[in-house]
């Protein structure tokens, strides 16, 4: 150990000698801007809102290996007695604008930078992850050039970032997008009017997955106007009730038409399978779970779907009378998405989101239900509308639509110490056993929740369930266009 310690030392003194002293000014600021981890929020939060799905992943998984990292790296340092370097010969100009009272042996700052430049790296576009990695390079040097930290401490806040990133992966693994859409019941092509006779529009702005929504909104309109010039388009106002503009369109058209998310898809959906209509679905949401599972990634795609005339029948579940195409859900998840709701008109859906998720964490709680007869403390569970490809904790991708099954997926509370047992069930995955998650496939499923709230969270909406709760499939039930394989490329 002495020798390792003359060898940081040395290396110590090797780093802060470095550099002009017309750059040490530059220094504290730049070391103030990545505390409490501000780089990677903000670099996620941009990938959320102007990326698309695999970004959007991308983003997720990152940030969750930067927080990974800095409270492992956290716990260690309370076990770690190593006091901060002497860092009287650093010039003045480049100290720190604060001091640092926790010890020195990991840096923290290093950890959430390794973390989160691991896990971009392991999907995200190349100049992207060049520039994430030189960004966290600079923020491991900048640790040892200010004075607060010996390289020692450098390497290992870069191992526990690495590992965090591994962990990440687990929770938030590699997903390949689907390249022609998934399997679905062939339904016959259908003569349509090109020019949209016959066709209700449904627009919904709020909806809308550009920074600026109503432009978006107003962007989709036009190009629908131009290809379906003898459409019905129906922009909903935030003083409209969605269900009932849908119930309305779907009476009075022949086909019914969605742009939205996939929120407003499912209000389209039930009305289509209510009144046996056709349901062109338009991508134009935050999340589009339910278009690109069809191989709609796009409106251009979708048009293009209406225009060659193939039809598709899909299963959709069913859950206290309300049709979900994605997935419900019930536990800790409804309430997070209520406060992502609630908050996302102030400060954006996607900070909502990242917010409500950081409450939920800290305060969240086990439900008592009874699941199949079987009394239990429910943290959260999914039910999917068909079999999902992944096995992770959280359900990613299908590659069927028509196969009448439920993919069940429940994480229980355990005594003692629930919170870390449900921690290691999630990070651990699939490389343990464990008797508090459980995943199967099911054509129904029973569930009795007895105090209140009783929140559901069906297809990302959340609704109040009643005291038991009973989901099923409704198999081919939904007509939907669907695009020939050619559209895709």
């Amino acid at each position: 150990m002495s020798r390792l310690h003359k060898a940081d030392q040395k290396v110590y003194d090797w780093v802060t000698g470095l550099g002009p002293p017309a750059l040490d000014s530059y220094s504290p600021k730049f070391v103030q801007a990545t505390d409490n981890m501000a780089p990677w929020f903000l670099i996620s939060a941009t990938l959320a809102a102007t990326g698309g799905p695999s970004l959007r992943r991308t983003a997720l998984r990152a940030i969750l290996a930067a927080g990974t990292a800095n409270a492992i790296s956290a716990g260690v340092k309370h076990l770690s007695s190593r006091t901060r370097p002497d860092n009287s010969a650093i010039p003045a100009a480049r100290s720190p604008y604060r001091s640092y009272p926790s010890t020195s042996f990991p840096s923290g700052h290093t950890a959430a930078a390794a973390g989160y430049a691991s896990a971009v790296m392991m999907d995200a576009p190349k100049p992207l992850a060049g520039l994430v990695t030189l960004l966290a390079g600079g923020v491991a040097v900048s640790r040892v050039h200010s004075g607060v930290h010996y390289p020692g401490d450098v390497l290992a806040g870069v191992a526990i970032g690495s590992g965090a990133a591994l962990l990440s992966r687990v929770v938030v693994p590699h997903r390949p997008e689907l390249l022609f859409g998934a399997r679905t019941v062939p339904d016959g092509e259908t003569a349509v009017d090109r020019e949209g006779t016959g066709m209700t529009v449904v627009v919904n702005p709020r909806s809308a997955s550009g920074a600026v929504p109503a432009l978006t909104a107003a962007d989709v309109t036009s190009r629908v106007a131009r290809a379906l010039p003898k459409a019905r388009i129906l922009p909903l106002s935030a003083d409209d009730d969605v269900v009932e503009v849908m119930d309305q369109a779907a009476r009075t058209s022949e086909v019914l038409a969605v742009a939205g998310g996939d929120g407003t898809v499912n209000a389209a959906a039930q009305a289509a399978v209510e009144h046996d209509r056709p349901l062109l679905v338009l991508p134009d949401g935050t999340l589009n779970n339910f278009a690109r599972t069809l191989g709609l990634t796009s409106v251009d795609i979708a048009l293009r779907a209406f225009d060659d005339g193939r039809l598709a029948r899909v299963d959709v579940g069913e859950v206290d009378g309300r049709i979900f195409l994605n997935t419900a859900s019930f536990g800790s998840y409804p309430r997070m998405v209520d406060r992502r709701d609630r908050w996302a008109a102030r400060i954006g859906k996607w900070p909502a989101f990242a917010l409500a998720l950081w409450r939920d964490l800290r305060e969240v709680s086990p439900t008592p239900a009874v699941v199949d007869g079987q009394p239990t403390r429910v943290w959260w569970a999914f039910v999917g509308n068909c079999r999902y490809r992944t096995h992770g904790r959280v359900p990613a991708l299908r590659e069927q639509l028509d196969d009448g099954q439920l993919d069940v997926r429940v994480l229980t509370a355990r005594s003692p110490f629930p919170r870390l047992r449900a921690l290691a069930d999630v990070l651990l995955g699939r490389f343990a056993r464990s008797e508090g998650y459980s995943e199967r496939l099911a054509t129904g499923l029973s569930l009795v929740i007895p105090s209140e709230p009783r929140l559901l969270a069906v297809d990302g909406e959340v609704v109040q369930g009643s005291e038991t709760v009973v989901f099923t499939k409704r198999r081919a039930a939904l007509r939907v266009f669907v695009p020939d394989v050619g559209t895709t490329q």
